[in-house]
């Protein structure tokens, strides 16, 4: 357990010794992460209708893939082979250790070649791996408490604040968080698919080893993806804001007498209002 600490702080704080003023660049990153919490926690406030329609559909899923997990996991285990034995022993650990060793490498790569978009890629895949899987899904598990399949205990064995630890799959959370935003900075089709096919390989792995249900791996896939998403887009808007900001800024200041107000209007602000009239 220290070592996963040690190694989530280096993934944290490592790639910002580079900067120019490493304080200042830590304090600002972790500025980031509270924000970004905060953010994700607010956001169920803000959806649409179209967006909640999203999430009923994919738990419309989870719950069908529910009934059918008995079912899913003896025809899983019947057609089990050395094949697949192997399969899963070489694709598991994308959706631990792995994954983030890879978002770590792209980040100090973008770092290294001056790259900003490998370095961003490295740096929300990093912390889409925090949230999801290292927060998100493993206080799910604790509250569900649901049996292994493993176990022999069935699909609907769930005992609340247990140690039993099945319901979200945190392998497939934190290989589809890194995929999602590995997905979502690319460019084309190619990227994409060999992330989210990753992905896939590793939530299929986990029902091979028996360690997991459908259902499991279906809502871990849904949180990783849906927290990935939400981090690139939230730092994609910050970026184009910082470029072009459209907020007008006000200050107090003190003048003998009384206060003035100072106030920042954006250029493109004006040249609007001077296109309407």
């Amino acid at each position: 357990m220290k070592s996963r600490f040690a190694l989530v702080f280096i993934l944290i704080l490592g790639p910002h010794l580079f900067a120019a003023n490493p304080g200042k660049a830590v304090v600002n990153e972790v500025k980031r992460y509270g924000s970004d919490a905060v953010s994700m926690l607010r956001a169920p406030l803000h959806w649409d209708e179209r967006m909640w329609r999203k999430v009923a559909i994919i738990s419309a899923a989870d719950a069908a893939a529910f009934a059918a997990d008995e079912s899913i996991a003896d025809a899983m285990q019947r057609n089990r082979s050395h094949f697949s034995d192997e399969f899963a022993k070489n694709l598991t650990p994308f959706g631990g250790g792995r994954a983030l060793q890879l978002s770590a490498a792209t980040a100090l790569l973008g770092l290294a070649t001056h790259n900003t978009k490998l370095r961003d890629t490295g740096r929300d895949a990093i912390e889409a791996s925090i949230f999801a899987a290292g927060f998100i899904t493993p206080a799910i598990k604790r509250v569900a408490g649901r049996s292994r399949p493993n176990a022999g205990e069935g699909a609907f064995a769930f005992d609340p604040l247990s140690k039993n630890e099945s319901f979200p799959s945190g392998h497939a959370t934190n290989a589809f968080a890194v995929a999602s935003v590995f997905a979502a900075h690319s460019d084309g089709w190619v990227v994409p698919t060999i992330a989210y096919t990753l992905a896939t390989g590793v939530a299929v792995s986990r029902m091979n080893d028996n360690v997991h249900w459908a259902s499991d791996v279906i809502a871990g896939a849904a949180i990783g993806t849906a927290v990935g998403r939400s981090i690139v887009a939230r730092h994609k808007r910050a970026a184009t804001t910082s470029a072009n900001p459209s907020r007008i800024d006000w200050t107090i200041i003190p003048v003998r007498g009384g206060v003035a107000f100072q106030v920042w209007i954006p250029v493109d602000r004006i040249t609007h209002a001077f296109a309407a009239r």
